[in-house]
C-alpha cells in the first residue's frame, strides 16, 4: 500500500508538468484562419472538398451547436502569424475570404493591418492601413498631441506613439514642447501614456534591440547654455521604463551631438548570407556571400554611400538604402534623391532599383515591405511584393503620410 502512494505521489508532478506543457502549448497555438459557418455538416464537407487540396491536412470543423459548424485553418502562435499565412493564401487565390481567430473569437488581424502617420484634423496621428480592403482609417489621435514617430514592435502587438504637443523652428533651432511616450497594446484596444519626456530641441527613437525602445530626448541646461544635456529613456515590449540614463556634451568642445547612424544588418536571419560594402575610387560595391555554396559575388554597384542595409524575414531578400544626394547644374541645384535596391539573395541577382525620391523608412512585413517614397512635394507610401515584383498599393494621404513618421 505504501509502494502505491510513493508512485502516485511521484507520478502526480511529472502528469501536472506534461499537463501544464500541454495547456501551455495549446495557449501559444490558439490562433487560427476562419473560413466559414454553415448550417449543415454536408454544407462544409462540400465547401472544404471544394478547397484547394495544399489547404486540406490543416483543416478542421468544429461543431458549435445543433445546424452550426465553423470551418478551421491550422493553429498559429500569434495574430500576426495567422495572419501572414492567411494573406498569402488570399494573394495566391487559394481563398477568398477569411477572418483571423483567437479561441474561435474574432480577434484583429495584425498582419493584414498596417499602422501608419499622417494628419487628422491637421495634427500628425496615427492611421491603420488594410491589406484587403486598401482603406484606411484613424487608429490613434488625441487632441494637444502630435506624432513624432510611431515605432511597430518586432512581436507586431504594440506600437509605441511618441508624441509633442507642438514643435517647430524657432530663432534657428528646433524646439519641442511637452514630449510623451504612448503604448498602444493592438489586440487589447488599449492605449496608455507611459512617460512624460518634458521639453527639449531634439528627440528621436531607435530600436537598441528587438526588445528594448530607446526614446532620447536632447534640452539645453538651464544653467549653462554652453552644454546640452540628452536624457534616455528605455521601453520594454510591455511599456516598462527601464533605468533613466543622462548625459552632457560640450557645444564648443563636442559639437551638438547628432542621432546615432543606423548600422546595416549584414548577417541574414538564416544565417545563409552576409553582405559586405567595398568602396573604392567614388564607388560602393555590393557583395554576397552564399555560405551554404562557399561562394561571394558581385551584386550592385553604386556612386552613393550605403546609408541602411536590411533583410526579408526569412533571410531571402536584401534591401539597400543609399544616402540621397543632388544630381543637378550649379545653376540649377536639384533636390536630393537616393536609391533603393531589392536583392534576390538565392538567385543572387538585383531585382529591381527605385530611384527619384528620398528613401527613408522601410518596414520589412512578412514578404510584404513598406517603404516611404520622399520629395520636396511628395511623402507617400509603397507596398511592395518581392517575391512578385510589384508594387501592390501606393498609400497617399492629404497632407502626405510615412511609416514612422512625416516629414519635419
Amino acid at each position: 500500500m505504501v509502494r502505491v502512494v510513493l508512485i502516485v505521489a511521484i507520478l502526480l508532478p511529472l502528469l501536472c508538468t506534461e499537463s501544464s506543457k500541454n495547456n501551455s502549448k495549446e495557449k501559444q497555438n490558439s490562433y487560427s484562419i476562419f473560413l466559414g459557418e454553415f448550417k449543415k455538416q454536408d454544407k462544409v464537407e462540400e465547401f472544404r472538398s471544394s478547397l484547394n487540396p495544399i489547404l486540406w491536412d490543416e483543416l478542421r470543423i468544429e461543431k458549435i451547436y445543433d445546424r452550426n459548424y465553423n470551418l478551421y485553418y491550422g493553429k498559429y502562435s500569434s495574430s500576426f502569424e495567422a495572419g501572414k499565412a492567411a494573406y498569402n493564401f488570399y494573394s495566391n487565390l487559394l481563398i477568398t475570404k477569411y477572418k483571423i481567430t483567437r479561441d474561435g473569437k474574432p480577434t484583429l488581424d495584425e498582419y493584414a493591418n498596417v499602422l501608419f502617420v499622417s494628419r487628422y484634423l491637421d495634427r500628425p496621428s496615427v492611421f491603420n492601413f488594410n491589406l484587403i480592403t486598401k482603406q484606411t482609417e484613424v487608429e490613434w489621435s488625441d487632441f494637444g498631441k502630435k506624432v513624432v514617430a510611431l515605432n511597430h514592435s518586432n512581436d507586431h502587438n504594440s506600437a509605441f506613439i511618441t508624441t509633442a504637443h507642438r514643435y517647430g523652428i524657432q530663432s534657428g533651432m528646433r524646439y519641442i514642447y511637452d514630449a510623451r511616450v504612448f503604448l498602444m497594446k493592438r489586440e487589447e484596444e488599449q492605449n496608455k501614456e507611459i512617460a512624460i519626456l518634458g521639453n527639449g530641441v531634439q528627440i528621436y527613437t531607435l530600436w537598441e534591440n528587438r526588445d528594448t525602445l530607446k526614446v532620447n530626448i536632447t534640452f539645453i541646461d538651464s544653467v549653462k547654455s554652453g552644454i546640452v544635456v540628452q536624457k534616455i529613456f528605455p521601453f520594454d515590449l510591455k511599456g516598462k521604463l527601464g533605468e533613466i540614463r543622462i548625459r552632457s556634451f560640450d557645444l564648443i568642445r563636442d559639437g551638438f551631438p547628432a542621432p546615432p547612424k543606423r548600422f546595416p544588418t549584414e548577417i541574414s536571419p538564416n544565417n545563409r548570407f552576409r553582405f559586405r560594402e567595398v568602396s573604392s575610387q567614388g564607388e560602393s560595391y555590393i557583395y554576397l556571400r552564399d555560405f551554404n555554396e562557399k561562394s561571394e559575388q558581385l551584386t550592385v554597384s553604386t556612386k552613393r554611400k550605403i546609408r541602411d542595409g536590411r533583410w526579408s524575414d526569412d533571410g531571402n531578400y536584401l534591401y539597400i538604402i543609399t544616402e540621397p544626394e543632388s544630381v543637378g547644374s550649379k545653376k540649377q541645384k536639384a533636390e536630393p534623391t537616393g536609391e533603393f535596391f531589392i536583392i534576390d539573395a538565392v538567385e543572387k541577382k538585383l531585382v529591381r532599383t527605385f530611384s527619384g525620391f528620398r528613401y527613408e523608412n522601410l518596414l520589412v512585413h512578412g514578404k510584404l515591405l513598406f517603404f516611404d517614397e520622399r520629395s520636396d512635394q511628395i511623402a507617400q507610401i509603397k507596398v511592395y511584393d518581392c517575391k512578385r515584383d510589384k508594387i501592390l498599393h501606393t498609400i497617399s494621404m492629404f497632407g502626405g503620410c510615412g511609416i514612422n513618421n512625416l516629414p519635419m
